[in-house]
């Protein structure tokens, strides 16, 4: 899932950059609609992951704050654990991504804070770079944040949009992140559509 954790800025709070570029459909696959559009300031492609499934939003929420388990869902990750924990619904964690050869690998501090109102869950996802120190081996990804929004539609079925825009940080081709930012998400969906089923 590396192109799914690709980006943030080393800052303590990373506000998205205003942009008015038109979403594109990118991959329609699954019932999974991803799309992408370009990012102000930045080279890499935003995404925008769009699907239902059944499921409910404890379901969800199980799922996403399950940190360990990350790898279970998440294409491209080697690793997930959490760095702190003050209440349920607001999680620090620490994130290793496997990137093809022969480029290195990645890390990511991110923060996410689960906000429930009745049938609506939104999960935000900030970057928070400078809560670990760098390892040697990895490339602290510099820009990386996001939004998880979960509907319950009817009955046992919930809508989810995962949008995301992120940077890898050091040397790697655009054309190789930019296609993970269309293939990651879609592949999530598609794991945590099976992970849903065991509920």
């Amino acid at each position: 899932m590396f192109a799914l954790i690709l980006f943030i800025a080393n800052l303590t709070i990373l506000t998205p950059p205003t942009d008015n570029s038109e979403w594109e459909l990118s991959l329609e696959k699954d019932d999974i609609s991803v799309y992408t559009r370009n990012s102000e300031g930045t080279k890499f492609r935003e995404f925008l992951a769009e699907t239902t499934m059944t499921g409910s939003i404890e379901d969800f929420k199980s799922i996403i704050t399950d940190v360990s388990h990350y790898p279970d869902w998440l294409p491209d990750c080697q690793s997930a654990e959490i760095v702190e924990r003050p209440i349920e619904t607001d999680i620090t964690y620490h994130m290793k991504l496997k990137v093809p050869f022969p480029f290195e690998n990645r890390d990511i501090v991110q923060q996410i804070i689960l906000k429930e109102n009745g049938n609506h869950l939104n999960v935000i996802i900030l970057n928070r770079p400078n809560r670990l120190k760098k390892e040697k081996k990895y490339v602290r990804m510099p820009i990386a944040y996001g939004s998880w929004d979960i509907q319950e539609i009817s009955g046992n079925k919930i809508s989810i949009k995962f949008q995301y825009l992120a940077d890898p940080g050091g040397e790697i081709p655009v054309w190789l992140v930019n296609s993970f930012a269309v293939k990651n998400p879609h592949l999530s969906l598609v794991n945590i559509r099976k992970l849903m089923a065991d509920y």
